[in-house]
């Protein structure tokens, strides 16, 4: 009688130890290199604690047009990344590529044409044009504001970090959608009193130089992040409209069956002044010569692949000099 009942609990047992194991949740899968993108802006790869003897690297989820890079090109672009992959899936990711240049290979020469589509003369705009700062940037340029056509764009920037927002239905949203008045950096700051040095740091690649206001009333001196002018910007060239600004913005609207948006649109005297900042930029001069460039349509396409790309800050630092100074009154 005991045996039996000892052989009824080891059953019991084992009959609650499969239902538990049943029941338990399996496991996150783990992020692959065809991974949805666009969910979070930056998408940490890797495990959550740091491995012991490495450097912990923080990568955020892109859109290549991995189509129209070489390989030299695209390990500058995704080297790192590929570096965390284990061989299967680096292999898989860099046949994508392989696919994507295929791709490329079979599409039709650009056809060109202009991209500008209609004028806009608002009062909006017009406050714009009247900024000092706008005037201090593009006063003397040869420039405009109007709705340009998406499709017509070439892509100098290689890669978006795709965010999905929302596109905006009415023209007065569309306007500070695309041409936003406010030029402010967010920026991270850093000081250790009482003499520095400052630290500041941006993730806009067009950070440069350092603004410096005086204010006479209370005699300081602050110290900050210039302004950068962030309106969606393209520049015509040799019978050509180039993006220079506003990538995010035009892909997610490519990406929502957006087909225009308000841009200014500036004339460029040299390929010099297409050339982006930033990591791994297009040559302008190269893409200008292809009969089939890059267009940022391109990175709704199969020219195009899911990957991850280096989370990258850019700033500066200021060091304070003080001298000594005497002066007669």
């Amino acid at each position: 009688m005991e045996a039996v009942t000892v052989a009824q609990k080891k059953k019991s047992r084992r009959i609650r130890s499969k239902g538990t194991a049943g029941a338990s949740p399996a496991p996150a899968p783990a992020a692959t290199a065809g991974s949805p993108i666009g969910g979070t802006q930056s998408s940490f790869v890797g495990p959550s604690v740091a491995v012991r003897g490495l450097v912990q690297k923080t990568f955020i989820s892109a859109r290549v047009l991995s189509g129209f890079t070489d390989v030299n090109h695209q390990e500058q672009l995704i080297g790192e990344y590929l570096a965390t992959l284990d061989q299967t899936r680096r292999q898989r990711l860099l046949d994508d590529a392989d696919a994507s240049r295929r791709f490329v290979s079979e599409l039709a020469p650009f056809q060109g044409g202009s991209a500008v589509l209609r004028p806009i003369t608002s009062q909006y705009v017009s406050a714009i044009e009247a900024d000092p700062l706008f005037n201090q940037v593009f006063g003397v340029r040869p420039h405009q504001f109007a709705y340009v056509d998406l499709g017509m764009l070439i892509a100098l920037q290689p890669w978006v970090e795709p965010r999905l927002d929302p596109i905006p239905a009415t023209e007065d949203e569309l306007m500070t959608f695309a041409l936003p008045n406010n030029w402010d950096i967010p920026a991270e700051v850093s000081f250790i009193p009482p003499m520095g040095p400052i630290q500041i740091l941006t993730s806009s690649p067009s950070f440069s130089g350092l603004r410096m206001e005086f204010d006479a009333a209370t005699a300081t001196v602050k110290l900050g992040a210039p302004k950068h002018l962030n309106l969606i910007q393209v520049i015509h060239f040799a019978g050509r409209h180039f993006l220079i600004n506003g990538y995010h913005r035009v892909t997610d609207a490519l990406a929502a069956n957006v087909r225009e948006l308000p841009a200014l649109v500036t004339q460029a005297m040299s390929p010099q002044e297409l050339q982006l900042p930033g990591m791994g930029p297009f040559n302008a001069g190269y893409v200008q010569g292809l009969p089939r460039p890059p267009l940022v349509s391109d990175f709704t396409t199969a020219a195009s692949i899911a990957a991850k790309m280096r989370e990258r800050r850019y700033g500066m630092l200021v060091d304070v000099t003080i001298k000594p100074l005497m002066i007669g009154i």
